[in-house]
């Protein structure tokens, strides 16, 4: 009796009075985020209070919308917790997969995301990006946005202001061979994220109020007075002269953790996820978050309310976790018992036939 108290408090009651002091912040001092894994505390999470009904409805809502990216995501979460999936939803799935349907849906978003720099599916988010890496976007945007400010228009400084630093880290990737493309893309999702209306108010108002201080409007609006913004090779030659004024001391941490996301997460996703971005420090947090659940990050938040690693480290889930391992161990042991007696009872089958053939 004495060996089993030591083992409870050994294996359960010392973690769990660890997970409740971490839980209330005591520990914050001496034990670091990364220490504790989240990943088998967050399928526990996941599966205790989603079911296969839920998800099922969920993929089913987004094949009737035509989104088979968001159908695909949940499937991916329902593999990622072990949640069941009917035949008939796995067959859906496939069938909304198939290549006609592929090339149905990506082939005019794409080219409209290129031209228009703007789209609410994963092809138009593409074909936005792909503009803007390529400055065609950035030139475009400054061109509109730029005639409306020499005009006294009102315009939108973050897409002007995007643009231009879009313009000058453009120019630092050409001259760092490549180190600065980082940069350029997380300003690019930045932009596309805008004009895709997931950029929350908060975090755009911390974003224009960055971009002040990186971006001299006053000397930029004096550049464009002379350029002729019809023109968009004149217009892209005075902004890339302009581009050494740009400062980006502390726009990068901003950019640095997008770039991160989306590496992470993938760019469409990135941009999805700007919807649970209410300033940068969510942003860090939803990005450390995308290292350990990739892709499924967003659908993770929605099923959750969750946007951070450390909300899954609870007690709760810890309790959630040892259960599952402890019907995991139950399940294994019956079967084991169930294999010694199914053993048993052949060799006595055999025994009594032996006796019977020698009587």
């Amino acid at each position: 009796m004495r060996l089993f108290n030591t083992v409870v408090l050994l294996f359960i009651g010392l973690p769990a009075a660890f997970f409740f002091a971490y839980q209330q912040g005591w520990l914050d001092p001496y034990v670091e985020e990364d220490w504790i894994p989240a990943g088998p505390l967050i399928q526990a999470e996941l599966r205790a209070t989603v079911s296969p009904e839920e998800i099922e409805a969920r993929i089913a809502a987004a094949l009737e919308e035509d989104d088979y990216a968001d159908a695909q995501l949940y499937a991916e979460i329902a593999d990622y917790a072990s949640i069941p999936l009917s035949d008939e939803t796995r067959a859906a799935l496939d069938d909304a997969n198939s290549l006609t349907n592929n090339i149905r849906r990506t082939g005019g978003s794409f080219f409209e995301g290129f031209v228009y720099g703007r789209g609410s599916d994963t092809a138009s988010f593409m074909g936005a990006l792909t503009s803007d890496l390529t400055v065609i976007g950035d030139v475009r945007d400054i061109a509109g946005e730029g005639e409306k400010m020499v005009r006294g228009e009102d315009y939108s400084t973050l897409i002007l202001g995007l643009s231009v630093a879009g313009v000058a880290a453009t120019a630092a990737t050409v001259g760092s061979g490549g180190a600065a493309l980082p940069a350029k893309a997380g300003l690019s999702l930045l932009k596309v994220a805008k004009k895709a209306g997931t950029l929350t108010a908060s975090f755009a108002s911390e974003l224009r109020r960055l971009l002040s201080e990186a971006v001299n409007f006053k000397k930029l609006k004096e550049t464009l007075q002379t350029t002729s913004l019809g023109d968009l090779s004149a217009t892209r030659r005075a902004v890339g002269e302009y581009a050494d004024n740009v400062s980006f001391a502390k726009l990068t941490p901003v950019v640095s953790d997008v770039s991160a996301l989306q590496r992470a997460a993938g760019p469409a996703e990135t941009i999805r996820l700007m919807r649970y971005v209410e300033n940068s420090g969510d942003l860090a947090r939803i990005t450390r978050m995308s290292k350990t659940l990739g892709p499924k990050t967003r659908g993770i938040i929605e099923l959750t309310g969750k946007t951070s690693l450390r909300a899954f480290k609870t007690l709760a889930n810890f309790v959630l976790w040892l259960l599952s391992w402890a019907w995991a161990l139950v399940a294994g042991i019956a079967t084991w018992l169930g294999g010694m007696g199914l053993r048993r009872g052949v060799r006595g089958i055999r025994n009594r036939r032996a006796i019977t053939r020698e009587a």
